[in-house]
């Protein structure tokens, strides 16, 4: 050996630093603490050299990664530290091939990323509603459901209740029950078959946000509120009176309902969360899209009264946010209410409430 020979060119050394499996956002970089740092047998016969002459003439060491994709990220991490690498394909796979005197740092560098990053995402906590499932519901809807088939039963009275119960732009004034006995009348079987199917749907998932008692009676306020809204705009559009029927603009208010509802919650979720622009105009917009596609797939069919359909979206939507605010008043940090839900008296209450509502506008219709 002279003075001016240099040691020889070391192989390449092929060093995982991970394992196939990953998270689904930020993939695990499991084996960094697991002995990764620990040297192989080829590397405690390479001489160690820090700044000197071995290391400016290229001595190399790969890490193995187990992707393309994952040899990117972590590319970008050496990146971040400006520390030099190429990401090559080899007979061991995707490699980083970096200068052997910045393998500790890049291995520091990559640890520190995947403890730091070691919690995310964060888990999403799950929306859990406020009150217990309940049939109640599914109990005023079938009570509609048998109301129209005894009303069918009796030869000669449909004429009568429709005459006396249904809306009519022309006595919105005058007569203004017929708002909400207009929502119990119905022409044929498949017309309240179709609302009392949807309405119960809607109406326990507005339920178990609410409470029974509560879904009831705003579903009919609003409801009546829609057919109100629609009688008065026939009534200054057109001058033929303007004749409706049917539970479905209370099933629309129910969605406006929740609509409402589901938007006060995210508004106030985000206060306590700050989340991305984007993100936060899609939470946004997001339920009222979603209420937008319900009325155009199920309410803007040639035979449906649109009118009253997108009136009772749009008066739910309007009630919904009042409801909202009420329900959803929170200042935990994982948005639990601090308003306890009502317990079981105020809900009947407020049952009794909308049966009361009903039945007394029938009474005033049959008076």
């Amino acid at each position: 050996m002279t003075g001016s020979s240099r040691p020889e060119p070391t192989p390449r050394v092929s060093q995982p630093v991970d394992s196939d499996d990953a998270r689904p956002k930020v993939p695990a970089v499991s084996n960094l603490d697991d002995g990764v740092s620990v040297p192989t047998l080829a590397e405690l016969a390479m001489p160690r050299v820090e700044n000197r002459e071995p290391a400016r003439v290229g001595l190399r060491v790969s890490l193995r990664v187990s992707s393309k994709k994952r040899g990117r990220e972590l590319g970008l991490v050496l990146e971040s530290q400006q520390i030099g690498y190429t990401l090559a394909y080899s007979a061991d796979g995707w490699v980083l091939e970096l200068d052997l005197a910045a393998r500790d740092a890049a291995l520091a560098a990559i640890a520190t990323y995947e403890r730091e990053n070691a919690a995310w995402p964060p888990p999403r906590v799950k929306d859990v509603p406020r009150h217990a499932r309940s049939i109640a519901v599914l109990v005023a809807f079938a009570a509609l459901t048998m109301f129209h088939v005894l009303r069918v039963a009796v030869p000669g009275e449909m004429g009568a209740w429709l005459a006396r119960g249904r809306a009519d732009s022309m006595l919105v004034l005058t007569e203004p029950w017929r708002m909400v006995t207009a929502l119990t009348l119905h022409g044929d079987a498949q017309h309240v078959l179709g609302n009392a199917v949807s309405g119960t749907i809607f109406g326990t998932a507005l339920a178990r946000r609410i409470g029974p008692g509560g879904a009831l009676l705003a579903t009919a306020v609003a409801g009546a509120l829609g057919n109100a809204a629609n009688a008065v705009y026939y009534a200054a559009a057109h001058s033929a009176p303007h004749r409706s029927i049917g539970a479905s603009t209370a099933v629309f208010a129910t969605i406006g309902l929740l609509v409402g509802v589901e938007l006060v919650r995210r508004l106030l979720k985000q206060r306590r969360e700050p989340v991305p622009r984007m993100r936060r105009f899609v939470e946004r917009v997001g339920p009222v899209v979603g209420g937008l596609a319900l009325l155009g797939s199920l309410g803007a069919s040639p035979d449906s009264d649109l009118g009253a359909h997108g009136f009772g979206l749009a008066l739910g939507l309007l009630l919904g946010v009042p409801v909202g605010a009420i329900v959803n008043q929170s200042g935990a940090t994982q948005g639990e209410p601090t308003l306890a839900p009502p317990g079981r008296l105020p809900q009947l209450a407020l049952g009794a409430a909308a049966a009361t509502l009903v039945i007394g506008s029938w009474a005033l219709a049959l008076a």
